[in-house]
């Protein structure tokens, strides 16, 4: 983990809530109050004890700061009020945080000593007073700022400031008596001042309470400062990065100068922001753009219910069913075999979750005694009666996700059948599941739909994106639908149904059928990525409507996903405005979830399905996400390249050449990921067992059948692994 993600989980963690955290090239922190962001620069100089200085002073205005407009209630200049307010935050922050007291002490002095405020060989009781209240509380009283009797009025009332209500009121008052003292009178010199402590016992009375607070959360070897006392970079050694041969910052010089009087500005503060950009390398590589999951996205929009779906499949299918004859013949044809493999499923799972329940069972005294054991009384004190408690299982639920692109003409048919047959098993044993294909085709059938319906088609040009929204994912209502083939919610005519059209759409691309696909229905390109964000919206819903606590995801796919997009915001001269289009998701980019507070590794080539499926993963934790890849000999390799890791992969080579099919160790993102040859997809085995037989003979004959039907055994296998 780098040092940016681990100051971002600190600042989460500080904040008690999952912050947006992003790293910029940005001259120094900032947070957004309104949207929860918080914006840390790429300190790549800074020294761990700053860091985290810095990191902790931005969270407490998250914490602390109130996202509303003062400027109606105060009448002063803003550096009055972030001067104030810094200093309560801070303090509510050690408060809260006492282990930060050593890092806001130390890290305020490792930047003091490299005159990072500006004020080496100034009169400190020639600057401002806000310059003053400002350095007393970041430096510290051991500076020994110089305060006039009047002036140390308002370093009380700040030191003891709880509310931002209260601090407001100060600011005004701070910028008052500053105007006032600018026309009576110069301010105290830092030796007038030093002889007015000396016999002031107030102020010493303070002054020694501010010091022991100091003392008390600093640790003796942090009293010496530096950058290479903490185990960060040492700032000494890129001193010369930031100062030219005259020992001055290379940073421009603000307008009025530390040792300005000013009216309106804390000069130290700017000057200490000036400074705390050089933190940060001159050029730190190029900035990072970070997206988001759209939260408005409308189901209804990309997912074609079942009930639509085939409505629209019945209206269009050829008016001569003979054309249909040899297609349904083969299909109830396999739908008959298929019962042998659909039985065996149920009792392998029947047994499984026995097996588990047993594993998972206590047993507990009653209370009741046991006549059976009276007689033992006199040496045994177990004499009650036990009962076995079974624990409830959890209730589990069965997404299909089937790739409907192009290249999977030739195994389609085949990769519908190992689907027909898991929703068979399911129907059995009452798991809910939904088989989603997903497609770029559909659109066409929805302007036809509407048009039947009478609906007003408008017509939509190029540079329309319904929806597009500023740095969200981009799913195009248009380009990308979710055809929800067969469903658990119907009953068993209505699933007859489901299956047999789906068993006839994929019959068009392996076989001569004398029809063509419904419209809507064809083979498009490989929206798979999706289709995988998608599952953030449709998991939730099935599980509420199922009332599941597990769910289990199968993707089938036989590629990878067409390039994916997001909306990016552009200027359009001719227009003199800014429009969001559709720009692909590429390197320099990173996904980020405000609801789990999650910023993920930067895009590349090969990582955006498994950035997208692990985004997935950590917001529904009880989801497991299985990959069944179809691919040739030539593929695998690459392909476990992208989705795993090459440890283990000659054992991955060996049970390819034996089985045609192969379990992939240590997969990236998926919970479960499996090769599968697509010359070892359809086969037709046999597996016979006489009535009565026995488990053992069962369990022989499942195998044989099993030794030519290798990607059978993966999938069925590790599917009743899975849910049972």
């Amino acid at each position: 983990m780098s040092n940016q993600e681990i100051k971002g989980n600190l600042a989460r963690l500080l904040a008690t809530e999952n912050l947006v955290v992003e790293h910029k090239q940005c001259p120094t922190a900032m947070f957004d109050v309104d949207r929860r962001v918080l914006t840390l620069p790429r300190w790549d100089k800074a020294s761990g004890t700053v860091y985290d200085m810095l990191v902790g002073h931005e969270v407490g205005h998250a914490l602390f700061t109130p996202n509303k407009d003062w400027r109606d209630i105060a009448d002063c200049p803003k550096d009055f009020v972030n001067v104030i307010e810094d200093a309560r935050i801070e303090k509510l922050m050690k408060r809260k945080y006492p282990g930060l007291r050593k890092s806001f002490s130390g890290g305020y002095k490792e930047l003091n000593d490299l005159d990072f405020f500006r004020i080496q060989g100034e009169d400190l009781g020639s600057l401002s007073l806000i310059d003053r209240i400002n350095l007393h509380f970041k430096i510290g009283a051991n500076a020994l700022i110089p305060f006039s009797i009047e002036e140390k009025v308002f370093v009380a009332r700040t030191d003891v400031a709880e509310t931002f209500e209260e601090v407001l009121q100060i600011a005004v008052d701070v910028h008052e008596f500053s105007k006032s003292e600018q026309v009576m009178e110069a301010p105290v010199s830092a030796a007038q001042d030093s002889e007015t402590e000396s016999t002031d016992g107030e102020q010493s009375e303070q002054q020694e309470q501010t010091e022991a607070q100091v003392e008390s959360s600093e640790d003796q070897p942090n009293t010496q400062g530096g950058a290479s006392s903490s185990g960060g970079a040492d700032l000494e050694d890129v001193r010369d990065d930031w100062y030219d041969e005259d020992g001055n910052l290379t940073e421009p010089e603000e307008e009025g100068g530390a040792g300005s009087q000013g009216g309106d500005t804390s000069e130290t503060q700017r000057a200490f922001d000036s400074a705390a950009s050089t933190l940060s390398s001159r050029h730190y590589g190029r900035d990072t753009k970070y997206i988001e999951i759209s939260d408005k996205v409308d189901i209804d929009n990309h997912v074609v219910d079942c009930k639509v779906l085939h409505s629209w499949i019945d209206s269009q299918q050829h008016h001569n069913p003979e054309v249909y004859e040899e297609t349904d013949g083969l299909y109830n044809e396999f739908r008959k075999k298929s019962q042998k493999e659909v039985n065996y499923l149920v009792k392998e799972f029947e047994c499984r979750k026995s097996a588990d329940a047993y594993a998972r069972a206590g047993q507990s005294k009653t209370g009741v005694l046991d006549t059976s054991k009276l007689h033992t009384y006199r040496y045994n004190e177990d004499i009650f009666k036990k009962v076995t408690i079974l624990p409830d299982g959890k209730n589990h639920g069965l997404l299909f996700v089937l790739d409907w692109s192009g290249s999977m003409a030739n195994e389609l048919l085949a990769t519908v059948k190992q689907v027909l047959n898991l929703t068979a098993f399911c129907k059995k044993v009452q798991i809910p599941f939904e088989v989603y294909a997903f497609t770029n085709d559909w659109y066409p059938a929805q302007r036809a739909m509407d048009a039947e319906e009478g609906k007003e088609i408008e017509y939509e040009y190029y540079h329309q994106y319904p929806g597009i929204e500023k740095n969200k994912i981009y799913i195009d209502s248009r380009m990308f639908h979710l055809l929800n083939f067969v469903s658990s919610r119907s009953n068993a005519k209505e699933y007859e149904r489901q299956c047999k059209n789906l068993w006839r759409e994929a019959s068009v691309y392996r076989n001569y059928t004398g029809y063509q696909a419904t419209i809507g229905c064809g083979l498009s390109g490989t929206p798979l990525n999706e289709a995988v964000i998608m599952l953030n919206y449709i998991i939730p819903q099935f599980k509420k409507q199922n009332d599941l606590q597990k769910v289990n995801v199968c993707i089938l796919t036989d590629g990878e996903g067409c390039q994916s997009g997001y909306g990016h915001e552009i200027y359009l001269d001719h227009k003199d405005e800014y429009t969001v289009r559709p720009r692909r998701i590429d390197y320099g980019i990173r996904l980020r979830d405000r609801q789990t507070g999650r910023v993920y590794p930067e895009f590349e080539y090969d990582t955006i399905t498994n950035i997208f499926i692990q985004q997935v993963r950590d917001r529904n934790p009880d989801v497991n996400v299985i990959g069944f890849r179809i691919l040739s000999g030539s593929q695998l390799q690459g392909f476990v390249g992208r989705y795993a890791t090459y440890e283990g992969y000659s054992q991955v080579q060996k049970q390819w050449k034996k089985e045609k099919s192969a379990i992939i160790p240590n997969p990236q993102a998926f919970s479960a990921l499996y090769a599968i040859s697509n010359n070892g997809l359809d086969d037709t085995a046999e597996f016979n067992v006489e009535s009565g037989a026995k488990k053992g003979e069962i369990s022989r004959a499942f195998k044989k059948m099993l030794g030519s039907k290798s990607s059978n055994k993966k999938l069925l296998n590790s599917f009743v692994e899975y849910v049972s």
